[in-house]
């Protein structure tokens, strides 16, 4: 499959994505284009602050995450594609095997941010809304962020406190939310996915896979289901 769109941040990552989440083959030589095109999004006017910026086609558009939720917020969509980008990097170089320091820098600047958040309050392991604390726990989940990782538990505990006992989670987008849990072999990625298994049946069963959000979401609850029943 093609990974790179070059007019495109956000299409280029849906596809390393896509071919994470269906484990797609991966040429050297497609991820380390892809690599080197996103790298040209560094500090783009349009990224949030020291990461990887979405294009003018980008801006047009509505972005949505991988299972299809809409990014209203300016703020939230590029922090959600400045960690998601650096999560594709991770992902593309572990074929490409290449030494990405604009990686390293948007991973410091990202740590910056998120410390400075815990200072001021905020959960360990969590950022400021519900689809960011969500991309930042796929970036961890990969390895990115370094030692900071090691808080990947504590920050998806918070799930528990917004439970609303219909087996979603308030703030935090249901599928996006059920993705990052289903990369996560942490105790407390278990406890919330068990949580979440009668709202998983219950909606794969009334679930049309028409359009590729709705087959991926219709694959990610089969695959969880079949794992965890």
């Amino acid at each position: 499959m093609s990974i790179l769109n070059s007019k495109s941040l956000s299409a280029t990552i849906d596809n390393v994505n896509l071919a994470d989440f269906y484990g797609a083959p991966l040429k050297k030589q497609d991820c380390r284009d892809a690599i080197a095109w996103i790298l040209t999004r560094f500090e783009a006017p349009s990224a949030y602050g020291r990461t990887f910026g979405i294009t003018r086609q980008d801006e047009s558009e509505r972005l949505c995450t991988f299972t299809g939720e809409g990014l209203v917020s300016d703020a939230s969509m590029r922090h959600v594609h400045a960690e998601e980008a650096c999560r594709a990097l991770i992902v593309l170089n572990r074929v490409a095997k290449l030494n990405i320091p604009e990686l390293e820098l948007a991973s410091q600047f990202l740590l910056t941010c998120i410390v400075r958040s815990e200072n001021a309050g905020k959960p360990a392991g969590t950022y400021c809304c519900g689809p960011c604390t969500v991309s930042l726990w796929r970036h961890m989940a990969v390895g990115g962020l370094a030692d900071y990782s090691k808080k990947l538990n504590l920050g998806v505990g918070v799930l528990q406190t917004y439970r609303d006992n219909k087996g979603t989670w308030g703030r935090f987008p249901f599928y996006y939310t059920l993705l990052a849990l289903s990369e996560i072999d942490l105790a407390n990625a278990r406890k919330e996915i068990r949580y979440a298994l009668p709202e998983c049946k219950r909606k794969l069963k009334t679930l049309r896979a028409s359009s590729r959000f709705s087959r991926r979401k219709a694959d990610l609850l089969t695959r969880i289901l079949q794992k965890h029943m």
